[in-house]
């Protein structure tokens, strides 16, 4: 449940009846309230940006309080088939399975294993000693989905290998980043509020020690301790932490690292946080505590409609031009959906006037939600040369209506140069599931064909569920 508030009538009217934050954490906000922005950042980073961390042999006994799972293993960020005994000793794996080890999420090269960052808890992560190694000191992102050049774990949990250009990634840096590491959807918002942790418990060094390597195509020397991260990162890690919200295996998490090194990640005890200092919402400021829990002005779930793919939508005042080296992307939302409508990989011009966009080779149409999934997408195709189709990244396309069950797909058109001109897009989300409370029934025609998740990140064969309680993407479910 969020607890920011976005007024500040709200805070000076309700603030003496605030004194206590979310999760047990107390006042331990109280210096950063009413503050936004830059100076929200700064202040969080002055309450947590001291951890006594541990020794570098002291996280094996760190991780029995941090990563133990309720089934007694510990807790995999990169693997769902291991089976690892806390506090036993680490390893570099042989193959899957074999050992766990230590993974800087944030390399550990890209600092010079400078403390206190080298052993900080909430960035230094058990995962699988070999996955561990097959992502040596890449960055994360996005990979391709041509299966001829991409690696993964066991059951696809974790990908490796060549970037996938186009909405975010520069070809620039594509160059000399030839791979990079994608983690489970299921773990992508907790490795994302890592780095916003990062960049604001070490802001005052975020931009000089963290660029060694290939940590310089991740954190920017030239960038600010307000946003030290490159832009392509920044954009990805703010887009994971939206399709990967905050469950409760994070909050335990992060609970428990307060006990090990003295401090929090106030990303994981604010879920949304990263949008009153970098997102939409830097004219909003922060209340460090909500004895009610409940936030007026909390963001609604999305509801199903058609949305109109044009210049008033997307707040561009083209009027019929093609810009070929004009804008990447454009964004709108309309009932808690967003569409982006971005030139992509080698993109051919992009097109929008009055009454509809077009798509043409590479170019990339994204659909996304905070809360829900989304269940089918209706286009209304004007025109379409030589019959060409959307390629999604997830679900199935059927002429020109898409089925899934996902926060976020994305449509790109590849063959030829491409032309479909799109009018609208009728978009089905899911109900509201924030609660687990609330069932969600499964069609006994579709079982077979779930890809589903326990609450500690083992995946399970969905024909064989038993009761209790899953995750699918980004849903939380009941089985009875």
């Amino acid at each position: 449940m969020k607890r920011l508030f976005f007024s500040l009538l709200a805070l000076v009217v309700a603030a003496p009846l605030w004194a206590q934050g979310p999760n047990g954490s107390g006042n331990y906000y109280r210096p950063a309230n009413g503050k936004s922005g830059a100076e929200l950042k700064t202040a969080l980073h002055e309450i947590i940006g001291s951890p006594n961390v541990v020794s570098y042999s002291g996280l094996k006994a760190a991780y029995i309080k941090t990563d133990t799972r309720p089934d007694g293993f510990l807790r995999d960020f990169y693997s769902c088939v291991t089976q690892y005994v806390p506090g036993s000793d680490m390893a570099a794996g042989q193959y899957e399975g074999f050992n766990y080890n230590r993974e800087h999420s944030v390399c550990q090269s890209w600092f010079k294993s400078v403390s206190p960052m080298y052993t900080d808890v909430v960035q230094v992560i058990p995962t699988d000693g070999y996955l561990n190694s097959r992502r040596n000191d890449n960055p994360f992102g996005e990979v391709v989905s041509d299966s001829n050049r991409v690696n993964t774990s066991a059951q696809g949990y974790s990908r490796w290998g060549a970037p996938r250009r186009g909405l975010i990634f520069p070809d620039s840096i594509a160059e000399k980043v030839t791979t990079v590491f994608e983690p489970n959807d299921e773990v992508k918002g907790d490795i994302a509020r890592i780095y916003f942790y990062m960049a604001t418990c070490y802001e005052d060094r975020a931009t000089t020690a963290f660029i060694n390597g290939k940590g310089a195509y991740v954190f920017n020397a030239e960038g600010t301790a307000y946003q030290p991260l490159q832009p392509w990162v920044h954009e990805m890690m703010m887009r994971w932490s939206a399709i990967d919200p905050v469950d409760s295996i994070e909050t335990v998490r992060n609970d428990s690292v307060f006990t090990v090194q003295g401090n929090r990640n106030p990303f994981v005890d604010y879920p949304g946080l990263e949008d009153y200092i970098w997102g939409a919402k830097l004219d909003s400021v922060f209340v460090y505590g909500d004895d009610s829990g409940v936030d007026p002005n909390e963001e609604s779930a999305p509801t199903s409609g058609t949305i109109i793919l044009n210049n008033a939508f997307f707040g561009v005042d083209w009027t019929g031009q093609r810009p070929s080296g004009g804008a990447i992307q454009m964004r709108g939302t309309q009932n808690g959906i967003t569409v982006t409508y971005a030139k992509g990989e080698s993109g051919q011009s992009m097109y929008c006037n009055d009454k509809q966009i077009r798509l043409y080779k590479y170019n990339e149409l994204t659909f996304a939600v905070k809360k829900c999934t989304i269940q089918r997408i209706e286009f209304s195709v004007v025109k379409n040369d030589n019959a060409k189709e959307f390629i999604p990244t997830t679900g199935q396309m059927d002429g020109y209506t898409w089925t899934g069950d996902d926060r976020q797909v994305v449509f790109t058109v590849t063959d030829g140069n491409g032309n479909i001109q799109v009018a609208s897009a009728n978009v089905t989300v899911s109900e509201d599931t924030e609660g687990i409370e609330q069932q969600h029934v499964i069609p006994a025609e579709a079982i077979d064909a779930l890809v589903v998740y326990t609450l500690t990140g083992i995946r399970v064969d969905a024909s064989s569920l038993r009761p209790g309680i899953y995750v699918r993407g980004g849903r939380k479910f009941i089985v009875k």
